[in-house]
């Protein structure tokens, strides 16, 4: 399977948010993010950014601002 895990990065470390991540939307001022099993993740926009996105480690990593 391809799909990613969503991580916040908090120091040197990785806080897992959502497994198997197959969607990542923008919406009203959220990341919403869906994975395979129907589960949804909203982060709002003025608290989390993505920082980075890693396809060959299927990682998505936030942070919060």
């Amino acid at each position: 399977m391809c799909e990613s895990k969503a991580v916040e990065i908090i120091g040197n470390e990785e806080k897992q948010l959502l497994d198997d991540v197959a969607l990542l939307e923008f919406q009203d001022n959220k990341l919403i993010l869906y994975n395979i099993k129907g589960e949804k993740l909203e982060l709002p926009t003025d608290k989390y950014v993505i920082i980075k996105i890693d396809f060959l480690k299927h990682k998505i990593f936030f942070k919060k601002k």
